[in-house]
């Protein structure tokens, strides 16, 4: 692997793309020369990486599996994407849609005669509404997709002008997944970890959490709390129509969801996704259920008996972690979320597990915590749920972050993170072990028609591309999801977590994503000593099952029925480039002229 050095030759004042070693230690974690920088130039920081040198970096972090043995593919992105023009035009997927019962949206787990409330921001494409409020109408399903601001009495104008306000952010603003660490990290006081960020590093904080300038106080308010507005509504409608048999909400995070819903959780029955076009005209709602949870269960069936699991990608990931025989009885028991395997035990454990076999429904008995002590070796990539980022290195020693490299400021976050007041000396409830990051979650899509989305990118967001099969996304913490206790809803966490955090002013879920699109993952198992590929490449291997073909066939060509429709452009990797040159030194710059090509059809990548 490179070292980390400034290019050199290049005088500081013209820098554009520079590489830098740098420190986790306290308030450190900058170089002088980072200080010295502009915000932009902190932002083009990374650690540089050859692909070529995946097979000496995983020699060099002690991986021992047989690694991959097939080239990476090439890139491609679905051809048969229409703009729809009318109501009429949507159908056909709409009638799919509500007979999905796979994934995450599983709108055909709802029966005739169900009455369904699915809240929708007011961004929603209403042409995609009604035909899907149509299609569920001639399933005799009442479906009553209503705008979230509508619910709450918040005047649409309002969110308008906010979201003109802070329309600020583009492609390459990796800083903005530090806000995972109240979405998703569940911060009790998160004004006053903002506030001590903007001490520790104001241009960090600047970039990340602008001075906006609002009209008034009221829309201020608005704009801080409307999530949690909007969460008392749905409840307050729920309340108020008892008559509502089935929820359908948000777009991910179907536990943090069920929290939501409070005692209405039972109720939840999946995401909602079909907001805009994309994956409406997407073939994700036509794929079969019973395919997709075939290649499910074949990539749970080995985790019970697994005892090491390795795991590769072409920008750099490389890393390995052991397993008892009761973590892995732990993982199998709790992987499943219905189009979201679990790849790691600790993501799996404190929960209600999900049913296979009856999804949505929960199992009565609570699996305890499973920290991975064993893992080591290197987390990297350029994309994250918020954004893209300049690569990261996150280095992981025995289960915990150690150090982090490059990543622009997303990685001056993340490393000023690490030594934030108390995260590292504390033992979080119902842990064994002390600290707040430890690897925690490896989530994967199942889906192989699920695409990254342009319009999306163009706005600088990124959430779509974790539902593709095969990806997976990585991130930190030290999580119990749903509290181990009895006199509660399954779903809800423990009040003893919730109270840690209040009283330590300190994160109780999970942060940091890192999302790897082209990963190879192979586990070992434990009688046998025999090693089985679970995904090459990005690709699901499950897909190759005998069975699975055989299953497949009957709704046409198994090779286009299991075919993945998006395959990431990677320059040097899935098409030709330099990774450092092309890439990963301004993924943001990429990834927009990527959007573009899509949007105006000049794309070389379309279809095959």
């Amino acid at each position: 692997m490179k070292n980390e050095t400034f290019l050199a030759g290049v005088v500081l004042a013209l820098i554009s793309t520079v590489a830098i070693s740098q420190s986790c230690l306290a308030d450190q974690h900058l170089t002088d020369r980072q200080k010295a920088m502009t915000v932009d130039e902190r932002n083009k920081v990374y650690a540089p990486w050859d692909p070529k040198d995946l097979d000496k970096l995983r020699k060099e972090m002690g991986l021992i599996g047989p690694g991959t043995t097939t080239p990476y593919p090439t890139a491609r992105f679905p051809d048969y994407l229409k703009t729809p023009e009318s109501v009429d035009d949507l159908m056909p997927q709409a009638r799919q849609a509500v007979q999905q019962k796979g994934g995450r949206t599983p709108l055909g787990l709802a029966e005739p005669g169900d009455i369904v409330l699915i809240p929708i921001p007011y961004t929603a494409d209403p042409l995609v509404q009604e035909a899907i409020r149509q299609a569920f109408k001639a399933r005799r399903v009442e479906a009553r997709l209503l705008y979230e601001h509508e619910l709450a009495g918040v005047d649409i104008e309002d969110l308008k002008l906010i979201d003109e306000i802070q329309n600020v952010f583009r492609a390459g603003d990796g800083q903005q997944e530090l806000n995972y660490l109240r979405i998703t990290g569940r911060f009790a006081d998160w004004d006053a970890a903002v506030v001590w960020t903007r001490e520790k590093d104001p241009v960090l904080a600047d970039a990340t959490w602008p001075q906006f300038e609002y009209p008034n106080a009221r829309l201020e308010q608005l704009a801080k709390n409307y999530r949690s507005i909007t969460e008392a509504a749905v409840i307050n409608y729920l309340d108020e129509h008892p008559e509502v048999t089935k929820v359908f909400w948000r777009t991910g995070g179907r536990p943090f969801v069920m929290q939501a819903l409070k005692n209405y959780d039972h109720k939840f029955f999946g995401n909602y996704t079909y907001l805009n076009n994309f994956d409406i005209m997407s073939k994700v709602p036509a794929y079969p259920s019973d395919v997709w949870r075939l290649i499910e269960g074949k990539m749970i069936e080995p985790m019970a008996y697994t005892d090491r699991v390795e795991v590769t990608d072409p920008e750099g990931s490389a890393f390995f972690f052991e397993l008892t025989p009761e973590e892995a009885r732990t993982w199998s028991q709790g992987s499943y979320l219905q189009g979201h395997i679990f790849m790691i035990p600790s993501q799996s454990s404190g929960v209600f597990p999900f049913s296979f076999v009856e999804y949505p429904a929960m199992h009565d008995d609570w699996l305890p915590t499973v920290q991975v002590t064993t893992a080591n070796g290197i987390v990297a990539s350029s994309n994250s749920h918020a954004s893209n980022h300049p690569r990261i290195e996150i280095h992981i020693k025995n289960g915990y972050v150690q150090d982090v490299r490059g990543g622009g400021l997303y990685g001056d976050g993340f490393r000023l993170w690490l030594n934030y007041p108390k995260i590292n000396d504390l033992t979080w409830p119902f842990q064994k072990n002390p600290g707040f990051w430890w690897l925690f979650e490896a989530g994967t899509g199942t889906n192989p028609k699920y695409f990254k989305h342009p319009g999306e990118v163009l706005v600088g967001n990124n959430l779509s591309e974790r539902n593709a099969g095969g990806v997976i996304h990585w991130s930190f913490g030290s999580e119990v999801k749903m509290g181990p206790e009895k006199d509660k809803e399954k779903s809800a966490r423990s009040p003893v977590s919730v109270a840690f955090g209040k009283q330590h002013q300190l994160p109780i879920g999970h942060a940091m994503h890192n999302h790897n699109l082209l990963p190879t993952y192979q586990v070992r198992l434990r009688d046998s000593g025999k090693w089985q590929t679970v995904i090459e490449h990005g690709q699901i291997m499950a897909s190759a099952d005998p069975e699975v073909r055989a299953l497949a066939s009957r709704y046409g060509d198994p090779d286009e029925v299991l075919r993945r429709d998006w395959i990431p452009e990677l320059p040097g990797i899935t098409v030709p480039g330099n990774y450092d040159e092309d890439y990963s030194s301004d993924p943001g710059k990429f990834w927009t002229n990527w959007a573009k090509s899509i949007y105006d059809a000049t794309n070389k990548y379309f279809g095959d």
